[in-house]
């Protein structure tokens, strides 16, 4: 870790990054595209200095290299050796879209690596979908959720192979404004949980996060 103090970033490099590529050394070098990475620093920490990684987001902010929808990426065919869209395609209405432009700009054999909502987590009930209270409360024009299959599917129609999904736990980034303390004992628990659930087949996949890592055919 860059600093002492356990942090949101941090938890999330390990849950979504470091649990996908870890075994993988070959995919931190390269050219990677970032897309919808907001205001995160995490990404950048869990790859070598060699590696270069380009981040896009439909907002600008001091972190953002180009500002474009990831449903129009203004980059060549089969430019990057890695696509990371970590909790973006959920908020993209034309999710298609998305996805064939992140195949379009990735190398044959190249790699994505994608994080969207479970629709099966035990924070996210079916019942709670179709109540209008807990709809307001989400922050977002458009948020959607994903079965393991649908995610599969869509990953496979659009062109990837060798995909391997599994669910994590998202913790929330208010975590980074708590005290020192606080802060560790919930990241601690998040890991905790996360490693329990990974052993119990009836909660396995109720993390509140897919992350799938599949290959460009």
């Amino acid at each position: 870790m860059e600093s002492s103090r356990p942090s949101w970033e941090n938890y999330l490099r390990v849950e979504f990054v470091e649990k996908s590529i870890g075994g993988r050394p070959s995919l931190r070098h390269g050219f990677v595209l970032d897309a919808g990475a907001g205001t995160s620093r995490f990404v950048h920490r869990g790859f070598p200095g060699e590696s270069e990684i380009l981040r896009v987001d439909v907002a600008r902010n001091a972190r953002i290299h180009v500002a474009c929808s990831v449903t129009n990426l203004p980059f060549r065919d089969e430019a990057f050796d890695l696509v990371l869209a970590l909790r973006v395609l959920q908020h993209v209405p034309r999710e298609t879209e998305a996805l064939k432009e992140i195949l379009r700009v990735t190398k044959p054999g190249g790699h994505i690596l994608v994080a969207v909502a479970n629709r099966n987590s035990w924070t996210m009930l079916h019942v709670r979908l179709d109540d209008s209270k807990w709809r307001k409360r989400i922050p977002y024009p458009f948020y959607r959720l994903y079965r393991r299959e649908e995610l599969e599917t869509k990953l496979v129609q659009t062109g990837f192979v060798r995909i391997r999904i599994r669910s994590a736990i998202f913790l929330p980034e208010a975590i980074n404004r708590l005290p020192v303390a606080a802060t560790r004992v919930l990241i601690k628990l998040g890991v905790t949980l996360d490693r329990v659930a990974q052993r119990i087949p009836i909660i396995r996949n109720m993390g509140t996060n897919w992350v799938a890592l599949g290959v460009k055919s």
